[in-house]
């Protein structure tokens, strides 16, 4: 049954409470090509009898908003990140944490982790990036009330730094080469209901917050200011006006309209490009979910994936304080959205797919979890907070992670697995931990342990697909486009370090293939716009395409 936006069914709540995606074929491009060299190793995949299940170890890591409970906005958790610090080729896990400490685990492998503790606290985001193109990957955080900071890995100890020339106190971060200089740049969001809670008038008198472009220039980063004010969970880059280049989405929270920019060598060109949206914006997904070869936008809010009365009578005290009444002119809607370019525009198909209702949802993420060659969708989602949900038990709106799985990106089924647990779980990402071919879930809750999910799939196809570019200083290419042509079908992956919310991800690229075998190629489009490609592909391996050309 199709559940209506929950602003209008508030009006009604409070009376019962008081009584498959079409494929495309790979045609030709035409953009310039360049060599690239290929290694390859092979995937241990696991042969005895086994399934689509997850196993959870919950970490010692503990993420705490608070020694008597998590208020706003403490509440809304801490970041994680997923990726290779130690330069080994196996991805490490970073949980950020509010009151306590960041806890750094060093990969070991067939899911055994080495804590590091840190010093570092009172983090936001994380994202594990080379930003300065040396071939080390560095920890970046944004921390609640101080400037970002970036800490290095050296003799298993980390030492931070401020990040130059940026000297503000940031929430969203991220990381893309927006002016195609071949350097990677960071958008930075503020959070000013923060702000404002902590500092008061101070945070206007210093200028107030918004959203900042830090262009990475040799003596440092030189920020723009793109406008004055800014709620942002979330920062997407995806290509709004589909002209190739990577353009700006910023998801604000509390009805605060989301931001978008389109990039030219002109500049920023604030946008509206989307007639419907989610209105308190908590995750972003950059993502080509149907496998046509054109990305799509998904993005989280709040609304209760059933609505019945005992579902209802925990929301709507909290929801009365959070929305709005809807007006006929505003484009926000208290639900998540999926929106697809029809080749003229973008329209919202979270309704057709009944993915518009998760839950209090947070981080979200499309990944191909079965390897049948679909992406499928895990949200992590609940509340608690001792203010604004004291009416419930242990202050908490306590709800089921989601998954919903497809096997053609037309009918998605919600399943448990062992992976849709309550837990409040805020950031979230996919990696494959023990190099099997199957992705394993990360999640960072808020007020709980952290939490690994071991993929348990076996006898699958796929190929992991991970970039090196030496001819930039963005080594890792984040931005370039990984495409795998199999039975006429384009599966599509963009090269990133961080998506959903707060939520830093490994840049290697994840390709489940079902029971296909023959791979006819990889294609690479480098952030350049320049093209790579590779054939003789097999199945069940983890292929490192280095780019050869001169810079």
């Amino acid at each position: 049954m199709h559940i209506q936006p929950v602003r209008s069914l508030l009006a009604s709540a409070f009376l019962m409470l008081t009584a498959c995606g079409s494929a495309l074929s790979v045609s030709p491009s035409s953009a310039p090509t360049v060599a690239v060299s290929t290694q390859q190793s092979a995937l241990e995949v696991a042969q005895q009898p086994c399934g689509f299940r997850f196993s959870r170890t919950d970490l010692p890591h503990y993420t705490s908003g608070g020694s008597t409970g998590s208020a706003l906005y403490a509440s809304n958790g801490s970041g994680l990140a997923v990726g290779d610090l130690t330069g080994d080729g196996q991805p490490d896990l970073v949980f950020g944490n509010i009151i306590g400490t960041v806890t750094v685990y060093v990969n070991e492998g067939n899911f055994v982790f080495t804590p590091i503790p840190t010093t570092l606290t009172d983090v936001r985001s994380l994202a594990i990036v080379d930003a300065d193109g040396d071939g080390t990957r560095e920890l970046y955080a944004t921390r609640r009330f101080a400037p970002p900071i970036v800490g290095r890995l050296s003799d298993g100890e980390f030492s931070y730094e401020p990040i130059p020339n940026v000297y503000s106190a940031f929430y969203a971060m991220g990381w893309q080469d927006l002016n195609r200089d071949g350097v990677l740049d960071v958008v930075f969001g503020t959070y000013d209901n923060e702000q404002l809670q902590q500092q008061g008038l101070i945070f206007q008198t210093r200028g107030g917050g918004g959203v900042f472009v830090y262009t990475q220039m040799k003596a440092g980063f030189t920020p723009q200011r793109l406008n004055q004010a800014a709620q942002a969970l979330a920062i997407a880059f995806p290509d709004l006006d589909q002209d190739g280049r990577i353009d700006l989405l910023v998801g604000n929270d509390f009805n605060e309209p989301d931001a978008a920019w389109t990039i030219t060598d002109q500049g920023y060109t604030p946008v509206a490009p989307f007639a419907q949206t989610t209105e308190n914006t908590m995750s972003l997904d950059y993502v080509d979910y149907d496998n046509n070869g054109i990305f799509d936008l998904y993005a989280t809010d709040m609304k209760p994936y059933d609505q019945n009365v005992a579902t209802m009578a925990r929301w709507l005290p909290a929801m009365v304080k959070l929305t709005r009444p809807l007006t006929a002119d505003d484009p926000q809607y208290t639900e998540n959205t999926l929106q697809t370019w029809d080749g003229s525009r973008w329209q919202n198909r979270a309704y057709d797919l009944q993915l518009d209702a998760t839950g209090w949802s947070w981080s979200a993420k499309f990944a191909d979890l079965d390897n049948n060659g679909w992406q499928d969708l895990y949200v992590v989602n609940g509340m608690k907070a001792t203010d604004l949900l004291s009416y419930l038990p242990s202050n908490e709106l306590a709800e089921d992670d989601m998954l919903f799985v497809t096997d053609n990106s037309e009918r998605y089924e919600l399943v448990d697995r062992g992976i849709s647990q309550t837990g409040s779980g805020r950031a979230a990402t996919m990696a494959d931990l023990d190099n099997d071919g199957d992705l394993d879930v990360v999640v960072n809750p808020i007020d709980g342990a952290a939490q690994l999910y071991r993929n348990e799939l076996c006898q699958t196809g796929s190929i992991a697909v991970t970039l090196v570019d030496p001819t930039s200083a963005n080594r890792d290419a984040v931005g370039a486009i990984v495409t795998v042509a199999a039975n006429q079908h384009r599966l599509t992956r963009s090269i990133q370090v961080s998506s959903g919310y707060l939520s830093g991800q490994p840049t290697t690229a994840h390709f489940g293939l079902g029971n296909t075998q023959a791979i006819e190629r990889i294609t690479i489009t480098w952030p350049d716009g320049k093209q790579s490609e590779v054939t003789g592909i097999t199945a069940n391996t983890h292929y490192t395409i280095t780019r050869k050309d001169a810079p």
